[in-house]
């Protein structure tokens, strides 16, 4: 007899995502989200069964199992967890008087230039102990657990030396101890150059080539490598040797491509095979083709563009070429202070033109595939990892339709109710 198993019965509408254990779904052509009504899920760590309730009593006799626990959740809806595949949780320090002088119109670049922006964040974020880094990401992720994450990307990219770099991808081990959801951690030294090296940055870059990602590799500290490649930071020469190398090393490629301008970072980040090309505010069609061609994640962030007031990107050109979509919030301090994937779904079908279902597949399944995880989480298969969200609605669009409250009703992780 299989002990320890729970149930979840009368759910009004399951969402699975996918039932054939897709890696990924092409937006363009999914045009459903295999919906149940009237379902039942039976599980522990990982899921055992999903199905119509009237098939339950059947299959739990069938299978000899136990249920030691079965959750009555008439009038709710079931959906996967979301993913959040661009953050930057670790940082230390405050920006909000930078975003009250935004709001009286100075912009994002005028205050960069000035030696605030990613450089404030960076003086801070040296100055902060391990544990201070800690405590204030610890709130962030409770937070976004909270409203139904279940998995993390987090960047380094706040020191912009080798001391405080690995600081932060510490912090990024601590968390990973200390919460259930799954984290992978991502290299970001070439976040910005930092105030030393701003008349000598090919310095820097080899400096990041020769020490920095060498010892990062080493610690086995990150899965990613990633770079600011746009107008005014990295160059696509000095982002080809900083990938080059990252990959050398062991460490796979996430770009953040396009965003202030176009400088060919899509192209780039096809070329190198990234896992995935993040914003493209300013992609070419081109870069899109390539992104499509050789099935580099095109990761939108439209919190950023509502924050600081930029466009946003085109993700029906980006869906109608077939290229892969993902959703993240890039929770930061300066340019998207918001840890809630809900908000970022909000904001993917008002200003990205994007449908619910769309936006769905795209802030889980997809989003798993960018972190190399879907063969666990972004779809309730069974199989995978028992992490999914039990709404306060009986169906997934009003979770769209009543937009700024969380939705969300009771997180499970593995198995588990996560109680903050």
């Amino acid at each position: 007899m299989k002990d320890k198993l729970k149930a979840i019965k009368n759910i009004s509408s399951l969402v699975q995502i996918s039932v054939d254990n897709s890696h990924y779904l092409l937006l363009n052509h999914t045009k459903q989200i295999n919906e149940i009504s009237d379902a039942a899920l039976i599980f522990d760590e990982t899921i055992h069964w999903v199905g119509a309730i009237n098939e339950l009593d059947k299959v739990i006799k069938q299978n000899n199992y136990y249920i030691t626990n079965i959750i009555d959740a008439k009038g709710k809806a079931v959906i996967p967890g979301f993913i959040d595949s661009h953050t930057h949780i670790v940082f230390g320090g405050n920006r909000a008087n930078e975003f009250s002088r935004r709001l009286q119109g100075v912009t994002y670049q005028e205050i960069a230039r000035e030696g605030g922006g990613i450089q404030s964040t960076v003086r801070e974020t040296r100055r902060a102990s391990k544990n201070e880094l800690f405590d204030l990401a610890s709130i962030l992720i409770q937070n976004a657990i909270k409203h139904g994450t279940v998995a993390f990307e987090i960047k380094s990219g706040y020191g912009l030396d080798l001391q405080t770099e690995i600081k932060m991808l510490e912090v990024i081990q601590m968390l990973k101890q200390a919460f259930p959801v799954e984290i992978k951690a991502t290299f970001l030294g070439a976040h910005d150059f930092p105030i030393e090296y701003q008349q000598n940055r090919d310095f820097y870059v080899d400096l990041l080539c020769n020490e920095m990602i060498p010892e990062v590799a080493k610690q086995k500290l990150a899965d990613y490598c990633d770079a600011f490649v746009d107008l005014g930071y990295y160059s696509i020469q000095q982002a080809r040797k900083i990938f080059e190398t990252a990959k050398e090393h062991g460490l796979q490629i996430r770009t953040h491509a396009d965003e202030l301008g176009w400088v060919g970072a899509a192209e780039l980040a096809a070329e190198l095979d990234a896992k995935s090309a993040d914003h493209l505010l300013f992609v070419s069609d081109n870069g899109i083709k390539a992104l499509a061609q050789n099935k580099v994640v095109a990761t939108l962030l439209p919190g950023t563009s509502f924050f600081i007031r930029m466009p946003y990107a085109n993700a029906r050109k980006i869906i109608e070429n077939d290229a892969i979509v993902a959703l993240a919030t890039d929770c930061n301090p300066g340019s998207s202070f918001n840890e809630n994937m809900q908000m970022v779904l909000w904001l993917a079908t008002l200003n990205l033109h994007m449908s619910m279902e769309e936006s769905l597949i795209a802030s889980t399944l997809n989003a798993a595939y960018s972190l190399d995880l879907h063969h666990k989480l972004g779809s309730i298969e069974v199989g995978k990892e028992a992490s999914f969200l039990v709404l306060k609605d009986s169906s997934y669009k009003d979770m769209f339709y009543h937009y700024g409250i969380n939705h969300i009703d009771r997180v499970f992780i593995k198995g588990n109710e996560f109680i903050c």
